[in-house]
């Protein structure tokens, strides 16, 4: 059995969705070993930040938040299909993958695909991604797949959102990693924190291969 960490590693460094805005994660130490015999820290950190998922509240006005979607939107099996050539003009070809690749998946599993844009996280470049199609959720629900992963920051705009959120589909964003995954079906968990006001959250992402 082998472990595979999807997530991105969190700091006061790491680069927010909007280069330039507030600084997304800022880790106090209210105690530490100087002071005590433990360390105790507070951390302020934006809800969308490296590796995390989308609750359709996020651009659904009253749509189900982290604590009120059932967490086996969440964990389950999943399989990851590669877009290397089905990437043009800013726009992932989801149609065309799913053609292609899509017989590795059985009705249920989540879909995590793999552009190769994981490679740039750290940089500027990194948030000049491509996006998914408007019609993303409606090829997902006819395939019955209940789960959309990526490699990029964002699955689009508003109206990509808005069709796979508003469908009950939940996003997985920002995993890296996916490389040996690639053409696999295997075990995979993203579960948020149970916010009860939550729209998303990061996560502690892993995949489990045998």
């Amino acid at each position: 059995m082998t472990i595979h960490d999807l997530t991105i590693l969190l700091n006061e460094r790491t680069l927010p969705f909007l280069p330039g805005g507030d600084k997304p994660l800022a880790w106090t130490h209210d105690a530490d070993h100087e002071t005590g015999p433990a360390q105790v820290s507070t951390a302020r950190i934006g809800s969308h930040l490296g590796t995390h998922v989308d609750a359709p509240l996020h651009f659904i006005r009253g749509g189900r938040t982290t604590a009120s979607m059932p967490l086996s939107s969440y964990v389950g099996t999943a399989a990851c299909l590669s877009a290397e050539g089905l990437v043009a003009g800013g726009a992932i070809r989801l149609e065309a993958i799913l053609e292609r690749d899509g017989r590795l998946l059985h009705e249920g599993d989540f879909l995590i695909v793999r552009t190769g844009y994981e490679t740039l996280v750290g940089t500027e470049a990194y948030f000049d991604f491509p996006v998914f199609p408007e019609n993303a959720g409606a090829l997902l629900e006819a395939r019955g797949i209940p789960a959309l992963g990526m490699d990029t920051p964002s699955i689009g705009g508003i109206p990509e959102h808005r069709d796979v959120l508003g469908r009950g589909i939940a996003i997985f964003e920002s995993l890296v990693n996916l490389a040996p995954l690639v053409g696999k079906r295997f075990f995979f968990s993203a579960a948020p924190l149970k916010f009860e006001d939550g729209d998303g959250s990061p996560v502690r992402a892993y995949a489990v291969t045998e």
